[in-house]
């Protein structure tokens, strides 16, 4: 029997995609002297073969998210190790190390498919053959290296024409990906603010979201004003110059990206492969200027840096640079951390194995019992109407509404079986509405099949994300220029999600909340383990779901998770100012001994 696995892999541009598809299907189809096949492919663009009762790439990997993510960071340093291609510079910096997120996020695919591999050659005695390029094969066998795994029944096909169409598509995409890079202007502002109250003060860099970064410098800037000179750089445009602060411009500069094309890069090595994770990429218009960013801020004396996130070239760059140069790095935990000297979580349950990861030897943790982000995207929300989506999508007031927000993960499979269930079962509940929301980053292409893959009943409103443009299927998607997120959850019935963040918006806001998880991935588990929300993992539980209150959580609960904050003495800047003590006399006593 054939079956089929994918993993999510760069774009392959057309016609060389409908070249690839074509090949994979003639092999899928075609007679073949072994019963034991496997064709191992790039997930496609359009995801053609989603619905194939061959492919096994929505089955169970048998490890949690919080498991894989740790596993990805040290994958991503194992290869840091033994060749990281070092040669793609720009400006004597590896790309490497500018985009570890992006190279996290790919290695977490591979890692995910090995695993998925493992689990099939374990299951059998027999050989299995595997059918596929032969940069996919040397990634797998890399991927195996890590995880310790020797597989004994398992024979490597390497198809010369998938590998010729992979080879291609990584020339073509590079060069476009480069002529981007120097063509496109960037979205970066090419300034920076600074305020000085006394020389005698240390001086902190912090950074804004590029979204509503006036919101984020009244909530979260302010609790450093009166202790530090403050470094600020928006990356979102701030109209309006803050109160004593200066506006300082500096100019564009353009950096030379090398070793796009060198040898060692190219061809069907697990090296090609992480070259083209690290050019094949949209956004390199931002990332001559993060350099020019960081160059700029760097002609101030900092003392400090709070890192929230290390998840774009600039904030990345920034730690790098701070860390080079001596800086406290205090990692105040909203997203992905690659490195900091201490850290600060909401709670004990974000202290995941992926922070330890990434603070300095002999760094501490220490929990604030507050989410800066949660608050950040709640702040001066004030949209409290009970009937917003009712009024905005014309439902029946007597209905109950049901949000479910689906997330951009690249286990497709997974959320399109996920998608499909509760489609389905909604389907045959006449006294409630699915509204399912896109991401931001979704085309909406899963959902749709879902939908029309399902019995597409009339109690399931799909809508999209605006910024997808025309992307987005116009047909199937209601379309709004300014659609209430908040508002539309704080008005449901229920609030249902795979892995969003926005899970925990909800609980703020009071609103009933359930992970749907039939894969066993564990996304958010610490919530559920708590009874702060609800496990959809069959439809029966789903029907609990459905009957069952808004849980009443107390307050000691929310604190727990950071998301009521009881502890009002906590303040990061005070707290800023003892680590720097601290950090202080760790330098001066490592001198001491030094000499």
């Amino acid at each position: 029997m054939t079956k089929i696995l994918s993993f999510d892999s760069m774009f392959i541009v057309n016609p060389i995609r409908k070249l690839y598809i074509l090949i994979i299907k003639k092999i899928l189809n075609g007679k073949s002297s072994s019963n034991n096949r496997l064709i191992l492919y790039r997930l496609d663009k359009d995801n053609i073969f989603l619905t194939d009762k061959r492919n096994i790439s929505g089955e169970t990997v048998g490890a949690a998210y919080n498991t894989i993510d740790s596993m990805s960071i040290k994958f991503y340093r194992y290869i840091e190790k033994l060749r990281s291609c070092k040669t793609i510079l720009i400006k004597d910096m590896p790309l490497y190390q500018l985009y570890p997120r992006q190279t996290k996020l790919k290695l977490e695919g591979v890692l995910r498919c090995a695993m998925r591999l493992k689990n099939l050659l374990n299951d059998t005695e027999e050989r299995i053959e595997i059918i596929t390029d032969r940069q996919t094969a040397s990634v797998m066998k890399e991927a195996f290296l890590f995880l310790n795994y020797t597989p004994t029944n398992l024979i490597w096909k390497v198809n010369m024409l998938l590998t010729l169409c992979i080879s291609i598509n990584s020339i073509l995409m590079r060069s476009v990906a480069v002529i981007k890079m120097y063509v496109l202007p960037s979205n970066l502002p090419n300034e920076y603010f600074h305020k000085h109250i006394n020389s005698d003060a240390p001086t902190v860099l912090i950074t804004t979201p590029k979204i509503r970064p006036e919101d984020f410098f009244t909530m979260y800037v302010k609790e450093f004003n009166d202790k530090f000179n403050i470094v600020l750089w928006a990356a979102g445009f701030l109209d309006v110059t803050p109160s004593d602060y200066k506006r300082i411009g500096f100019k564009r500069t353009t950096k030379i990206l090398r070793g796009v094309f060198d040898v060692e890069n190219l061809m069907g090595s697990f090296n090609s492969y992480i070259a083209d994770i690290l050019l094949i990429y949209h956004n390199h218009a931002d990332l001559s200027m993060s350099l020019d960013v960081t160059n700029s801020v760097f002609k101030n004396q900092i003392d400090a840096h709070i890192s929230r996130l290390q998840t774009d070239p600039v904030n990345t760059y920034l730690a790098i640079e701070s860390k080079r140069r001596g800086a406290f790095i205090l990692g105040d935990i909203e997203e992905e951390i690659f490195y900091c000297d201490s850290a600060v979580c909401p709670s004990i349950s974000e202290n995941t194995e992926s922070v330890s990861l990434a603070l300095a030897k002999n760094g501490k943790v220490t929990y604030k019992g507050s989410n800066s982000m949660i608050n950040y995207r709640l702040e001066n929300f004030s949209n409290f109407n009970d009937d917003y989506l009712h009024q905005l999508l014309k439902v029946d007031s007597q209905k109950k509404i049901i949000f479910y927000a689906s997330a951009p993960s690249k286990e497709q499979n997974q959320r399109y079986i996920t998608e499909k269930l509760l489609i389905n079962y909604f389907s045959q509940v006449n006294d409630f509405v699915l509204v399912i929301k896109t991401h931001p980053q979704d085309n909406g292409i899963i959902t749709n099949n879902a939908y029309l893959d399902s019995s597409r009943p009339a109690n399931v409103i799909l809508i999209g994300d605006k910024n997808q443009g025309r992307s987005i299927m116009p047909k199937k998607f209601y379309l709004f220029e300014d659609f209430d997120f908040n508002a539309a959850i704080g008005s449901s019935d229920g609030f249902i999600t795979m892995s969003s963040s926005s899970i925990l918006e909800a609980l703020i806001l009071g609103v009933k909340t359930g992970i749907i998880d039939i894969f066993n991935n564990a996304f958010y588990d610490h919530l559920i383990n708590k009874d702060v929300t609800m496990l959809i993992n069959s439809e029966e539980s789903l029907k609990l779901f459905l009957k069952k209150k808004a849980l009443d959580i107390p307050d000691e609960t929310l604190n727990y998770f950071g998301l009521k904050n009881t502890n009002k003495e906590f303040d990061l800047g005070t707290y800023l100012l003892k680590c720097l003590e601290e950090f202080d006399q760790k330098e001066e006593n490592n001198q001491k001994m030094g000499n």
